[in-house]
């Protein structure tokens, strides 16, 4: 869809505006390639990203990462395994500022009730990339 494709790409010039932007399908083909397809994912040759946030942030997608696929959390039991137990909506703000959606698996929280709630590119996204994993876990 070019207006998402528009959307990402204001969201990362607003993140890093002084980077260069550049198209190359066949090295993010074969990056995407290695995030979604599951017969390609080695332990040996985990994926790098850099991402930059407070302390606080980082702390937050460390744990995002934790979260094993077809599984799910809750805002508040990330801050408790924070030492945090109050901050559940600075959890949100840091899940809300995840830079790599998919890697750094932000879609997998939910609210309190188990509640989809508010997610970046949407909850409709959110709930397919939930159901995609869950089809991957079965299947397992």
């Amino acid at each position: 869809d070019p207006g998402e494709e528009e959307a990402a790409l204001a969201d990362m010039r607003g993140r890093w505006p002084k980077a260069r932007y550049g198209e190359d399908k066949e090295r993010s083909g074969a990056i995407a390639r290695r995030i979604f397809d599951p017969t390609l994912w080695r332990p040996e040759r985990p994926l790098r990203v850099v991402l930059s946030g407070t302390d606080f942030e980082v702390r937050v997608w460390e744990t995002l990462l934790g979260i094993p696929m077809g599984r799910a959390t809750t805002y508040s039991d990330i801050a408790a395994k924070l030492g945090k137990p109050t901050a559940s909506r600075a959890v949100g703000a840091a899940v809300g500022k995840n830079p790599v959606s998919f890697v750094v698996p932000c879609h997998r929280v939910m609210g309190k009730s188990g509640d989809l709630t508010g997610y970046h590119w949407g909850i409709t996204r959110k709930r397919a990339m939930l159901g995609w994993e869950a089809g991957r876990v079965e299947a397992a």
